[in-house]
């Protein structure tokens, strides 16, 4: 653990203290001996506490293309993130340079991205070289650990190159990768590029990194969608021709497709893999002797099936009644949409 601390020096007695707070005296306190180091231009600003590591991905060049598109940023603001409000909590003056800051600070806007300032320093601001830095990397800062907040890792989460490209696919914005990003994602070396090449040299083929990448996240993509797709779509046909006479001839309703999706389902009695969709008896539903349509169908275990079979009774006594568990998987059939 690292910690931000600033120091109150007493030369008379040959002193320095430092004041680290409740919790950090805790941390500090079971360590016999502990390490001090100057700051350097990167903490400019910061708040005094505990000090988080640099991030892996905050020196990575190769993914700014990625992460400074438009459409990122307009992604991580419509999700909530407020960049303004993450460097006022974060930063107090930036452009400390150990003489005076005013204890108030603003948020003074550079190019795309802000940079914390006091007053004092804010009235002579130059935007050279230096605050363009600042501002560029307090944008990818607030943009990385944002990105590490929608993905469910928390605040003190590290990032990481692969994380990212996750985060990337899931937002249907794999292809704003970069050449350069994809390449470190499949651990290929940079591409090399000669400013002469002979003519042997030159292959027609196109194995950059990002269409591979691109292509098998649309394969992927696509097969999703397959997959999310209902495996029944039920028809109203409110003027069938049964439905006009006196004594029709009812039809039973069969869907293999189902009852095989039905096998894949946890035993609605112990949770654990079904291994057949049963069939729900004793309530009338069977027609001369042949099972009740597919839908009246519910997965169960081996066990529990041949306890069922074996005596009925009892077995609804211990785990409801058939209606019931019907009625309870088939509320989470539709609410899956499995059937839509």
């Amino acid at each position: 653990m690292k910690a931000l601390l600033t120091p109150h020096y007493q030369p008379e007695l040959g002193l320095i203290i430092l004041k680290p707070g409740t919790e950090l005296l805790k941390k500090i306190g079971t360590s016999s001996r502990i390490v001090i180091e100057p700051s350097n231009e990167s903490h400019n600003g910061l708040k005094s506490g505990a000090l988080d590591d640099e991030p892996q991905l905050l020196n990575n060049k190769p993914i700014e293309p990625f992460l400074f598109n438009d459409k990122i940023i307009d992604i991580i603001k419509n999700k909530g993130f407020n960049f303004e409000w993450w460097l006022e909590r974060r930063y107090k003056c930036q452009l400390e340079d150990g003489d005076y800051c005013y204890h108030e600070s603003v948020n003074e806007k550079v190019e795309n991205s802000a940079i914390r300032v006091c007053y004092h320093h804010n009235k002579d601001l130059v935007i050279d070289d230096k605050v363009k830095d600042i501002a560029k990397r307090n944008l990818k800062t607030f943009l990385l650990e944002s990105i590490s907040l929608d993905l469910k890792l928390g605040t003190n989460h590290k990032l990481s190159l692969q994380e990212l490209g996750w985060w990337a696919m899931i937002n249907r914005q794999h292809e704003l990768i970069p050449e350069s990003m994809a390449r470190l994602l499949y651990g290929r070396v940079a591409e090399q590029h000669q400013h002469v090449y002979k003519e042997s040299e030159i292959i027609a083929s196109d194995d950059r990194s990002s269409i591979l990448l691109n292509r098998q996240a649309n394969d992927a993509i696509q097969h999703l969608q397959e997959v999310s797709k209902p495996i029944k779509k039920l028809v109203i046909d409110t003027e069938s021709p049964e439905s006009f006479m006196l004594r029709p001839k009812l039809k039973r309703w069969e869907c293999e497709k189902y009852t095989q999706w039905v096998k894949t389902q946890p035993c609605v009695c112990c949770g654990k893999q079904a291994d057949d969709p049963h069939h729900i008896i004793g309530y009338g539903q069977g027609k001369m002797g042949g099972k009740p349509h597919d839908i009246f169908t519910i997965p169960l275990c081996r066990i529990h099936h041949n306890e069922l079979h074996q005596n009925v009774e009892e077995w609804e006594n211990n785990y409801g009644t058939q209606i019931e568990l019907l009625i309870q998987f088939l509320d989470r059939v539709f609410g899956m949409k499995v059937i839509a």
